[in-house]
């Protein structure tokens, strides 16, 4: 009887041991719709190609002024969705600053929109003190309810949409951005 128990245990754990390693070596983990967690770094998580109607918004910027989207048809208009608490949002700053400076002066057709997430950040006021810390010159308009990442489905940021001249979503990339990664998508 001992010796069925030791058996038996012994199994019970080398089982368990299995199931373990299937699930974390490319058995289920692997299957589509799972994700696992990575590390922050400057690669993008995702960078994918669509061709759907971008949500047409309407927000307020950080001076006050209404910024509607489809008011901006015949250009190629960026959408940058962050926070002031988002360390990958932090990474990315001197990039958009980069391409907002060395690309956008010379391209008028193209418009770069800081869409931060004001729901989720921690208030006007913080928000303005990090543009202004940040030294940020493109626009940063204020997504004060939520309603326009829930019309674009932010779960991770920072997220970037590039949006055609003709309103349509050419790219959407998760994660943070680099100055050539958004000329290569404005330039496709």
């Amino acid at each position: 009887m001992k010796r069925w128990i030791q058996s038996g245990t012994w199994a019970f754990i080398m089982g368990g041991f299995g199931f373990y390693l299937i699930l974390t070596s490319g058995g289920m983990i692997d299957e589509p719709g799972f994700e696992r967690s990575v590390a922050v770094s400057n690669v993008p998580v995702e960078a994918k190609n669509t061709t759907e109607a971008a949500p047409d918004f309407s927000l307020q910027s950080l001076q006050g002024e209404t910024v509607k989207l489809s008011d901006m048809r015949g250009k190629t208009v960026i959408l940058n969705f962050w926070t002031s608490w988002c360390p990958p949002c932090h990474e990315e700053i001197p990039e958009l600053e980069k391409f907002q400076a060395d690309y956008i002066k010379d391209h008028p057709d193209v418009v770069l929109l800081g869409i931060n997430l004001t729901q989720e950040d921690h208030g006007e006021e913080k928000i303005k003190s990090f543009v202004k810390a940040n030294q940020m010159t493109f626009p940063v308009l204020l997504d004060t309810e939520g309603n326009v990442a829930r019309a674009y489905t932010i779960l991770t940021i920072p997220s970037t949409y590039i949006v055609d001249s003709e309103g349509n979503i050419k790219q959407k990339i998760l994660g943070p951005v680099t100055k050539e990664q958004l000329i290569e998508a404005v330039e496709q």
